[in-house]
């Protein structure tokens, strides 16, 4: 009896322990205290029982009680099955606390964020009417564009309150009193609720404003008029209820009505932001480009149709550039929110590192806005081993964006890699629920469903998902890749699926894409340089005109696994059959590396003075950007040929100011090849903690990523921090587990020294 008494005292220490440390709900512990109570009811009980054994009955031995078959086990002492009776049951209760704080529900209460003082939550209006559906949450959107930062309100993002909205209520009708609620939820100090209806094919809009702390009805105002004349009714609205705020408050009366007077586009931009929701990105497209035809000066649809084009091909893509510079040409007009997410996606698709910085700033002003978490997620995905950042720094801001917006599906896309990368299964696992409980019929749904099955699922499971690979499109096979490539343990999954990319079915230049970018960059990855290279030249024959080949032949070549004879001849090309990238640095940069490789440093100095020659260029013409981009190509290889020589401070002073100068998009090999030599040099002259984190961070190329591995599990070791050397020599050994046999030195050195290591362990 003692020993139960303090074993319950133990649980609930350790219970205050799993408050403190994952947040748990404030009801756990009295419920806890419940369970303890009934627990020791039933151990009191038991134990009177057990004591009453009839004299003379047979003593079970405890040999006798292991061989017994486990649905004999039942039977055994009535004090083990109280206790883990009891243990059971509080572990059930550890388990369900734990997933209602990790795992979005529909009891979330209080506010997500601190809100502040001047706060108003617009909620989704009744409706009642043909055609009129669209505007249940669409004046949300008006609205709250109208009524954000006019003498000095705040309005919650629409995307937050329609998420805690659908916690609450979900897809049924809401009283009054429900609706506020809501509000009051998210902490606002204002709330807006109301109906349109038609009668005899004239539109009614009702709208009432209350004061949530002193339970009051503000204001409210009722307007009526033709479908076609919605957006006037909605400013006449706007002003009406803000006047019920009354004048002493000092508000403006300035309203936006999303900056356009076309109905037409407002629908169908409103028609957009719902496919974007849904991961339609092409329905999305061309829902904005309506938009835009109705009103070629709306900014937010020229915005959010960029954004749509990022997702649907890649970011930086040349129709979303373009996009988003005319969103920025009339951004000027937009309220101060709105425009600032303007200029930060503008930055994202230039692929700039200030867009880091910038979403930083919206978040900390807007810190209830889940498309400026979303856009620092985004910033951070994309930027992020430019600036620096851990790949698992990437997972906070999405997380964030979707505990205030749990339906937004595409926030879940990218940390889905992530957690895929990192092998964290079980954060995968809860992301893929989460995914696919919104969406199962998009090609997002249809590409993870597969990888899922391919790596995660039963063999059944796995057969199956291989044999339907001939019946899948190229996009849903892409994405799979994407969702895949990123593992070492799923590399050879992903392999067969680029494979898969490349058959006859599909168009050339596709099955030229999916060689020479997936095929020919797994292959590398996996120490596999002849399958790689081979791969390259199938793309060439497929596509004689593709430079892509050309580029990652010498790539492969600089970084110690390309084929001498081949680069050379890739180096030609560059300089002769592509006139066009003459004056890219990009191209001089690989082609000084080329020499800086060879040893032919009379080619080197060469393309030094072409790089800072352009520098001097671009910046007479404006080109600010890529007039940095030269500049820094040109000290990177200065610093590349100080390391090689020796000279390890001046190469580690040269390579941090070129990383600093690597700006705009495709800088992830000049970024990649900077870090490792300059870890390489930080190492050489003791400056261990530099060099681990400039391996960490120079964003795993597939080429060195092997390389890479092993230069930071040394390191690891050296420092006595066991456990990361041995996660690094397990990459290292699981990636080039069956290596071309040039190769072969040094995953038997990683293998040494993982058996090494896990022995002492």
């Amino acid at each position: 009896m003692e020993d139960n008494v303090g074993a319950s005292w133990l649980i609930l220490e350790a219970t205050d322990v799993f408050i403190d440390k994952l947040g748990l709900p404030a009801w756990f512990f009295p419920a806890a205290i419940i369970m303890l109570l009934i627990g020791l009811t039933v151990v009191v009980a038991t134990a009177i029982v057990e004591s009453t054994v009839p004299a003379g009955a047979p003593e079970r031995l405890p040999e006798e009680h292991d061989r017994r078959a486990p649905t004999d086990r039942a039977h055994g002492p009535l004090w083990s099955r109280a206790a883990f009776g009891f243990g059971a049951a509080v572990a059930v209760l550890v388990a369900g606390a734990v997933t209602l704080v990790i795992l979005p529900g529909k009891d979330d209460v209080g506010p997500i964020v601190e809100t502040p003082s001047n706060a108003v939550a617009v909620l989704p209006f009744r409706t009642s009417g043909a055609d009129l559906e669209l505007w249940r949450e669409g004046l949300m959107d008006v609205l709250s564009a109208n009524f954000d930062d006019v003498g000095g309100l705040h309005a919650i993002d629409t995307r937050t309150v329609l998420s805690r909205w659908r916690s609450r209520i979900g897809d049924a009708e809401a009283t009054a009193d429900e609706a506020v609620a809501v509000a009051t939820d998210l902490g606002a100090r204002w709330a807006i609720y109301g109906q349109v209806v038609e009668l005899a094919g004239q539109v009614r809009i009702d709208g009432r404003l209350y004061e949530l702390d002193a339970g009051n009805l503000a204001s409210s105002s009722s307007v009526a008029g033709s479908p076609d004349s919605i957006l006037v009714m909605v400013e006449t609205l706007t002003l009406e209820l803000l006047r019920g705020l009354g004048e002493e408050e000092g508000w403006l009366t300035a309203t936006r009505a999303l900056v356009t007077s076309s109905l037409d586009a407002v629908k169908a931009y409103l028609e957009g932001e719902q496919a974007m929701r849904g991961v339609q990105f092409d329905e999305a497209i061309e829902a904005y480009q309506r938009a835009l035809a109705a009103d070629s000066t709306f900014a937010l649809a020229a915005s959010h149709l960029g954004h749509a084009y990022g997702w649907r091909y890649h970011i930086g893509h040349e129709a979303a550039i373009a996009a988003h510079e005319r969103a920025v040409r009339f951004a000027d007009r937009l309220p101060p929110r709105e425009r600032a997410l303007v200029e930060v996606y503008y930055l994202l698709h230039q692929e700039r590192k200030e867009s880091i910085e910038r979403a930083e700033e919206l978040t900390r002003r807007y810190p209830d806005d889940p498309e400026a978490w979303t856009l620092l997620g985004e910033a951070y995905y994309h930027r992020g081993f430019a600036a620096g950042f851990l790949a698992n720094e990437t997972l906070a801001p999405f997380e964030r964006a979707l505990a205030l917006d749990s339906s937004f599906t595409p926030a879940l896309i990218h940390p889905l890699e992530v957690a895929g990368d990192l092998n964290d299964i079980d954060r995968l696992e809860r992301y893929a629920r989460w995914y696919l409980s919104h969406d199962s019929t998009t090609v997002y749904a249809g590409a993870l469903t597969l990888a899922r099955n391919l790596a995660l699922g039963s063999p059944d499971d796995s057969a199956a998902a291989l044999e339907s690979l001939p019946e899948l499109e190229f996009d849903v096979l892409e994405w799979a890749v994407i969702f895949l490539r990123g593992n070492p343990r799923w590399a050879l999954l992903a392999l067969r699926v680029a494979h898969e990319m490349a058959a006859p079915r599909h168009a050339a230049d596709d099955r030229a894409w999916a060689l020479a970018w997936n095929v020919h960059m797994i292959e590398m990855w996996r120490g596999h340089r002849a399958a790689a290279l081979l791969a390259l030249q199938q793309a060439e024959a497929l596509s004689p005109r593709y430079n892509l080949p050309d580029f990652l032949q010498v790539h492969a070549f600089v970084s110690g696994l390309g084929d001498s004879a081949m680069a050379v001849r890739s180096v030609e090309r560059l300089l002769t059959l592509y006139p066009s990238l003459q004056r890219w640095p990009q191209m001089r940069r690989l082609v000084g590396h080329y020499y800086l490789h060879v040893g032919d440093m009379g080619g080197l100095n060469r393309e030094i003075e072409m790089l800072a020659m352009l520098a001097d260029s671009l910046r007479a013409t404006g080109d600010s950007l890529n007039a940095d981009l030269a500049a820094g190509m040109a000290t990177g290889l200065r610093g590349q040929l100080a390391a090689s020589r020796g000279n390890h401070p001046e190469a580690v002073a040269a390579l941090r100011e070129a990383e600093a100068m690597l700006d705009g998009p495709l800088i992830m090999g000049p970024i990649g090849h900077s870090r490792v030599a300059r870890a390489f040099s930080h190492a050489a002259i003791g400056e261990e903690t530099e060099a681990l984190h400039a391996l960490e961070t120079f964003d795993e190329l597939p080429y060195m990523d092997a390389q890479a591995a092993f230069a930071r599990a040394q390191i690891y070791e050296r420092r006595g921090e066991r456990q990361r050397a041995i996660r690094a020599y397990a990459r290292v050994v699981e990636l080039w587990k069956d290596c071309d046999p040039e190769l072969r030195p040094t995953w038997e050195a990683a293998q040494r020294a993982l058996e090494r290591l896990t022995a002492e362990t």
